[in-house]
């Protein structure tokens, strides 16, 4: 049996038999994993108080040589993060945030820039630190830049016009085709097609480009605001193949 160690950020618990827990973490240098912790919920000296959801630990985890599900050792406090569950609106976003990073990138591979990027979200939900409405379109656009699933927003994704070139100050936007289509190319009709201003398609452009402490440092009125969400919540579903429970707790919670 092999051990490693790791800063982790705990994503979702389930119980599993009368005692024990099945842990999903994103760790730093393993990515995303899933680990059993026995006797969890009975123990009041291994785990007690820390397994809890956007809690970042530092964790060491026993490996098997018959491709068992690994098991969680000791855990020790990073850094709470616990006044985000004093919040409704907070707890979703990370939830959403959550769901996204277990619905999306593959088990055992290390993303540190996904870890960092979680972290830092997750502290300024935390600290009050930022508009968590803000804070969620900054997180997907570079989540989506991240996993290699941008949208494509500097010119057409057909033709390859750049959007500078293009008339109109609406675009057309294409879920299917995962970005902006010019007027010459948008002749076939799609029901994947919405549209979004040119303002908002070099809005988001910028963050993906940029990390995020710098896309923190942009101004967003409300308009770009909400158009930048309305884009990236049908995009993030309509690649992910469904909607996520959390997406549409959100949605009726807005």
């Amino acid at each position: 049996m092999l051990c490693f160690s790791s800063p982790a950020i705990l994503l979702k618990r389930t119980d599993f038999g009368d005692y024990d827990l099945i842990i999903s973490f994103l760790s730093f240098n393993r990515g995303k994993i899933s680990v059993i912790a026995k006797n969890a919920k009975k123990s009041r000296k291994r785990f007690s108080g820390l397994l809890e959801p956007f809690t970042e630990l530092d964790i060491v985890v026993r490996t098997s040589r018959n491709n068992g599900m690994p098991v969680l050792q000791e855990v020790s406090m990073k850094s709470p993060l616990a006044d985000i569950h004093g919040g409704l609106i907070e707890t979703a976003y990370a939830s959403y945030w959550a769901e996204l990073i277990l619905g999306w990138i593959e088990a055992f591979q290390p993303q540190p820039e996904i870890y960092r990027l979680l972290r830092y979200s997750l502290n300024k939900l935390d600290r009050h630190a930022a508009s968590p409405h803000v804070m969620n379109v900054i997180f997907q656009a570079r989540f989506l830049h991240l996993t290699g699933f941008a949208p494509h927003l500097e010119s057409c994704v057909t033709c390859g016009i750049p959007v500078d070139n293009m008339q109109s100050s609406r675009l057309f936007f294409d879920l299917a085709k995962g970005g902006i289509v010019c007027d010459g190319c948008s002749a076939e009709e799609s029901r994947f097609r919405t549209t979004i201003s040119k303002g908002t398609a070099k809005f988001l452009s910028w963050i993906q480009s940029y990390d995020t402490d710098a896309a923190m440092r942009l101004r967003f009125d409300d308009r770009s605001l909400n158009e930048a969400r309305r884009i990236l919540e049908a995009f993030v579903p309509h690649h992910l193949g469904r909607m996520p429970k959390s997406l549409k707790f959100l949605k009726d919670l807005r």
